[in-house]
């Protein structure tokens, strides 16, 4: 009874661990959506072939960023390199875009802006919706997730755009035509990187790792547990809730969200691997304690 008193405590430390890590993994994802800065202006660099980026945060000064023709945030930059004001329109060669004041939506004139224009890339519906209500504290959405400025540059093979999405960040328009939400820019231990936007609705899922992970790690730490031959129902129990616990918390560590400059994976996969190690470790040293107190 003193084994089984010992393997009881153990299963409910793993299982108060799993919801530790539930809600850890929890606050951080609301602390990331916290930390994205708000893009509120993007205007012409003090160098050729580059932007300034405007970010405002809570609790923080305004802060300002050098952003390459390549959509790399490359440095800091100061006020004092501000030469001139956001606009709302901008050109190269025929080709004009401006956004629209109040969402986000950003619209192209192929006749030098003098004629219609046309929607080329936008959020509005239920994605808008969804979209708003991820980012903790917004506020009004109108002012605060909407196209502000835009900055439009010619570079070889066509143009690059850029413009200032308010909580989404910084959104970019590469020479193929294709659209990016960078994130606004921060630094870390060095400079500079994108905090990370969440997924619109619209966009298609990337390959989760969830079920894989998840599997592996019930798995391995399950053939670990049975290759011990527990010989009762408490020890096959005891095998079989530690599977359970390995493979949700290998899910959680699957979708860590990043930390600061290092991304999800990053952090995620080290916690993955310690939760499978620590499973079969446990798998392996409980059933034979339990086969000698029988």
């Amino acid at each position: 009874m003193r084994a089984r008193g010992i393997v009881a405590a153990v299963l409910a430390a793993v299982v108060l661990a799993c919801a530790g890590l539930t809600g850890f993994v929890a606050q951080l994802r609301r602390q990331n959506l916290r930390a994205i800065g708000e893009v509120t202006e993007v205007v012409e660099g003090a160098r050729p072939g580059t932007v300034l980026v405007r970010t405002e945060r809570a609790g923080y000064d305004a802060a300002w960023w050098v952003v390459d023709d390549t959509g790399v945030a490359t440095d800091t930059a100061d006020a004092r390199q501000v030469h001139s004001g956001p606009v709302e329109q901008g050109c190269a060669a025929r080709a004009c875009y401006r956004v629209w004041r109040g969402e986000l939506r950003v619209q192209r004139s192929d006749d030098g802006g003098s004629g219609e224009y046309a929607t080329v890339w936008e959020v509005r519906g239920a994605a808008y919706d969804a979209l708003a209500a991820a980012y903790p504290g917004l506020g009004d959405p109108a002012e605060h997730l909407a196209s502000r400025s835009i900055v439009v540059h010619a570079v070889a093979g066509g143009h690059v755009v850029f413009v200032a999405d308010g909580r989404d960040g910084l959104l970019y328009r590469d020479a193929a035509d294709a659209w990016h939400r960078l994130g606004a820019p921060d630094s870390g231990e060095g400079c500079c990187f994108y905090q990370p936007v969440p997924r619109l609705s619209t966009e298609p899922a990337p390959f989760d790792p969830v079920w894989p992970a998840a599997a592996l790690a019930g798995v391995a730490v399950l053939v670990t547990g049975l290759l011990r031959r527990p010989r009762s129902v408490f020890g096959v129990g005891t095998v079989l809730i530690l599977a359970a616990a390995a493979g949700y918390g290998a899910a959680l560590a699957a979708r860590m969200p990043g930390a600061g400059m290092f991304p999800g994976p990053v952090c995620g996969a080290p916690l993955g691997l310690v939760i499978v190690a620590a499973g079969c470790a446990l798998a392996w040293c409980l059933p034979p304690r339990l086969r000698a107190a029988a």
